[in-house]
């Protein structure tokens, strides 16, 4: 909890207010009961009257200040217990509308109905992701984040399978319910209960209802018996902690976000003068505003190298250049 200067000011120079107020009602008691003087220098009836109220009035800004001191802290738990109660709320929803696409735990699964025939299915994109998580200090990211996903929401995705959930778009979600979903997604890594984070109880519930009869979301694979060891954790961090399969078709389905990955060993080559397949990759994951591919968006989250170790990442380079 912190004071400000002026507060402890305040309220040290109305403790000493106060004891010189005692100081002063005691002489005024001394003169009550004293004999009296040849020339009344005072009432000490009314001195006693005036001190009692004065004493009153500078206990009430000692209280009103001490309460300035804790109002801060009650009003930042309450506010964060009503967080909590609006992303719990959140993971009733998600629990029920979304896993479907999203996955139990947020981190994409196949949208049902895509795919066959010879058609990759289709992967709708990890929302339990680092960057979808800004730090809530940093307001200015924050804000812009939420504002992303709340719209997004809202409005749905044209041109894929994200309808609008807003009931001003045609969906079936009030602005509040939206915003419960919201923060589940902008603050994932919150604690809700039990030392579990929001995202944790969210494939829990998500999982006792599927166990109650919901439809079992599909998880993106790839099959691994064709790849060496590397490749083959470099294939699970691109359908796992990468959440790569959300947004790129690496030849097995995916997303349509990013550009399609499916022959990226060999057009990674033609992408930037003088650098290779791998090099391109590479800087793809590290800094992936360095070049964008035209046609597509610059959301490529910047913070893979902090989200991934470098032996992550040279995994992941490794399965990627089996695409050829």
């Amino acid at each position: 909890m912190q004071f400000s200067a002026g507060a402890v000011v305040l309220f040290i120079a109305m403790l000493l207010l106060l004891l010189l107020l005692v100081v002063y009602a005691s002489g005024v008691g001394r003169r009550a009961h004293a004999e009296p003087e040849e020339i009344p220098t005072g009432n000490p009836s009314m001195e006693r009257k005036v001190v009692v109220i004065l004493g009153l009035l500078i206990i009430s800004g000692l209280l009103l200040t001490g309460y300035s001191f804790v109002e801060p802290r009650r009003e930042e738990e309450a506010m964060a217990r009503q967080e909590r109660i609006s992303i719990q709320r959140g993971i009733d929803n998600f629990s029920t509308l979304c896993i479907g696409c999203h996955n139990v735990d947020g981190t994409g699964a196949v949208v049902p109905g895509t795919g066959g025939n010879g058609v990759p299915p289709l992967v709708a994109p990890a929302l339990n992701r680092p960057d979808m998580r800004p730090d809530p200090n940093d307001k200015d990211a924050f804000n812009k984040q939420y504002d992303f996903v709340n719209k997004t929401i809202h409005r749905g995705r044209p041109g894929t399978p994200m309808p609008a959930w807003g009931r001003t778009d045609g969906g079936p979600l009030l602005d509040e319910q939206i915003n419960e979903l919201t923060l589940l997604v902008t603050k994932g890594n919150t604690i809700i209960r039990d030392n579990k984070t929001a995202w944790e109880v969210a494939s829990e519930e998500a999982k006792d209802k599927i166990a109650h009869g919901a439809p079992e979301p599909r998880t993106p694979t790839i099959d691994l018996a064709s790849l060496t060891p590397e490749q083959a954790d470099g294939a699970k961090i691109f359908t796992g902690k990468g959440g790569c399969v959300g947004c790129h078709n690496a030849g097995s389905g995916g997303g349509a976000t990013g550009p399609n990955l499916s022959h990226i060993a060999t057009e990674g080559a033609t992408m930037k003068p003088g650098m290779d397949a791998r090099a391109y990759i590479e800087e793809s994951i590290r800094a992936p505003q360095a070049f964008i591919v035209p046609g597509y968006p610059p959301v490529m989250p910047p913070n893979f190298s902090q989200v991934l170790t470098d032996q992550e990442i040279n995994d992941l380079i490794a399965f990627l250049l089996t695409k050829t």
